[in-house]
């Protein structure tokens, strides 16, 4: 009986501790706590299941960031969730049944549903899991603890590793022991850089026991996928203190078991400097990490190796080729304009954009997205009615009479380009 008493009390303030009642008024819980996610949770509960906002979603909420995606966990089953889908005719899509997983399309609007869950056995990336409707054990499966807090359709907050307070002192914690959540899956070394840029405020709030922990277990980055490091990884370069967190996977070896190649510091003060003055913009994640390149070869073999888009390894290749590119006080896009008519291509805009946003010249860069590019007016079908006949030499002399067209600031006509035509050929 006493037992049962001590047991009782002391969940009871277990649970006055893990919860408290937000506002719903407020305007970033009203946001979240939106009529489409107030419906769906209202069939839930009329079938007698639990259903929260979990992760993200809450995270964002709590520093008064809007969120993009709105993730919800129940203790339905999925067959249980397909049961109730049907019967109320919502449209589902299995996305990831063998998880737990449903996506719901309602109103327009999609939501990942995921009963809750626990891992039985895991394989890096991978995971045999256990379907429970025990909130506080798939709250410990998550990484960080500011992932792990979750919220009612009446506001109330559950909290069950201080993630709140983690996210006021700007501190990045693993759930339970550091070593365990690593080794369940090695990307969480890059996540935690990753929501380090996010919510702290300096360089100093890092705890000791987590980066000796994150430089033993490096290796095992060796074992994710590419395209998993570059997503993780673009996201750090183009975040909150990135010239500091590059600096610490390189002292942490985290970088040379990502396929990062080696730095000297003028490449950190290269990036540094790049990342502070595109500061605000819409700068592309590779144009950072092309400062840790000295030339084209090296800028595609990492590109390659990280398997990026074919559009970000051009974009890469031509930032490292064109950096030195400089425009003069009399004419300072010139020499940008020159490159885009040159090449002449349907991305070469963007690309010269992203140099400018490179060199820190934000307002070029708007001026040169919009530029109205001039055509060059003479074509193969002219040079054939001025006697050129197909062969070696006709592209050449397409493409001198270009560069006179260009060096003339794109003023020469038709007309003045034949008589240079007559001239060339004396």
């Amino acid at each position: 009986m006493l037992k049962n008493i001590i047991r009782r009390y002391v969940t009871v303030n277990n649970i006055v501790k893990m919860q408290r009642r937000l506002d719903v008024q407020q305007p970033e819980v009203r946001d979240l706590l939106q009529q489409n996610v107030l419906d769906i949770c209202k069939v839930f509960e009329r079938n007698n299941y639990e259903i929260r906002l979990i992760g993200g979603c809450v995270r964002d909420m709590l520093v008064k960031k809007q969120c993009k995606d709105i993730d919800l966990s129940t203790t339905a089953t999925p067959d249980q969730m397909i049961a109730i889908f049907k019967k109320n005719s919502i449209r589902y899509i299995e996305t990831g049944l063998q998880h737990g997983t449903l996506t719901v399309h309602f109103n327009g609007s999609d939501y990942e549903i995921t009963t809750l869950r626990i891992d039985v056995e895991t394989y890096g990336r991978a995971a045999k899991v256990e379907f429970t409707n025990d909130w506080r054990l798939d709250a410990e499966r998550r990484d960080l603890t500011v992932n792990a807090m979750s919220l009612d359709v009446e506001g109330n907050l559950y909290d069950y590793f201080d993630g709140e307070k983690d996210l006021q002192l700007g501190k990045v914690r693993f759930v339970g022991n550091p070593n365990s959540r690593i080794r369940e899956d090695y990307l969480r070394i890059l996540r935690y850089f990753r929501f380090y840029g996010k919510i702290s405020p300096s360089a100093e709030n890092h705890e000791n026991e987590t980066l000796t922990v994150i430089e033993e277990l490096a290796p095992g980055l060796r074992h994710i996928s590419v395209e998993r490091v570059w997503m993780e990884v673009s996201k750090i370069m183009v975040g909150n203190l990135a010239p500091h967190l590059l600096q610490l996977m390189y002292r942490l070896n985290v970088a040379s078991n990502i396929g990062l190649p080696d730095c000297q510091e003028s490449y950190f003060q290269e990036f540094e400097k790049v990342w502070s003055r595109s500061r605000g913009s819409a700068i592309q994640p590779v144009c950072l990490i092309s400062t840790l390149v000295d030339n084209e070869n090296q800028a595609s073999e990492l590109c390659l190796k990280w398997k990026v888009s074919n559009f970000e390894r051009s974009l890469c290749c031509f930032i490292v080729s064109n950096r030195n590119v400089k425009g003069t006080d009399e004419q300072p896009l010139k020499a940008y304009q020159d490159i885009i008519v040159r090449k002449n291509g349907n991305q070469i805009v963007e690309m010269v954009k992203q140099l400018l946003l490179y060199q820190g010249k934000i307002e070029e860069s708007r001026v040169i997205e919009t530029w109205n590019i001039p055509k060059f007016p003479v074509n193969g079908a002219d040079l054939k009615k001025m006697g050129v006949k197909p062969g070696p030499d006709f592209g050449k002399l397409m493409n001198s009479l270009k560069e006179l067209w260009i060096e003339s600031d794109f003023t020469l006509t038709k007309e003045l380009l034949k008589e240079e035509f007559k001239r060339l050929q004396k």
